[in-house]
């Protein structure tokens, strides 16, 4: 209880800056465009202090789809950003490992070929009985084939440290968030 509670909190807290870069951009600066669900919400709190000479936009939805990234993206059009950085895929149906490789390759086409895409792993307790893992293979297989996608392997983070969980299974501690922040920044730094 007392997770969903902080999450709340968070939630409340972030309401007024979803949409809006974290830091100043000024021209040549390099932008990422933090997008998805809440997980990207917690994520935003972090990211753009791990990121110092990037702006960080930050485009966040709680109970957002996997589905509703790529559209979202081509609305961006010639504003969207060189490093795309998405978290959807914890609110669907993991049954549909196929529509949601068809998504994540979309999500890369319309992201072209000068772009970097960023995917988080999914981390969630299996939905009427199936697992997510399904999703975290569509993610690394598409990775295989298309050197712009880069997967976040949260999955491994968080089997690495459940006490960042609470009841849930979804949504991490303030410290969970932190380091998911660090090591997508890492990826980015790295990859893009």
């Amino acid at each position: 209880m007392e997770i969903v509670r902080r999450f709340a909190l968070l939630t409340a807290a972030l309401a007024g800056s979803v949409g809006i870069f974290a830091s100043a951009s000024s021209a040549g600066q390099r932008t990422v465009l933090n997008y998805g669900d809440s997980l990207a919400v917690g994520t935003q709190l972090y990211l753009g202090g791990y990121l110092s000479g990037w702006a960080v936009r930050n485009e966040t939805e709680i109970s957002l789809h996997a589905t509703d990234v790529p559209g979202a993206l081509r609305s961006l059009g010639s504003t969207l950003p060189g490093v795309i950085v998405v978290s959807a895929g914890t609110n669907d149906d993991p049954g549909t490992v196929s529509r949601f490789a068809r998504t994540v390759r979309e999500t890369v086409a319309v992201a072209g070929r000068s772009r970097c895409v960023i995917w988080a792993t999914i981390v969630r307790p299996p939905y009427a009985g199936v697992s997510y893992s399904g999703y975290n293979r569509a993610l690394r297989t598409i990775a295989k084939h298309h050197p712009t996608l880069h997967v976040l392997d949260w999955s491994a983070m968080a089997h690495t440290h459940p006490g960042w969980f609470g009841s849930d299974g979804v949504h991490p501690s303030m410290t969970g968030y932190r380091a998911r922040a660090a090591a997508t920044a890492r990826l980015i730094r790295a990859a893009c």
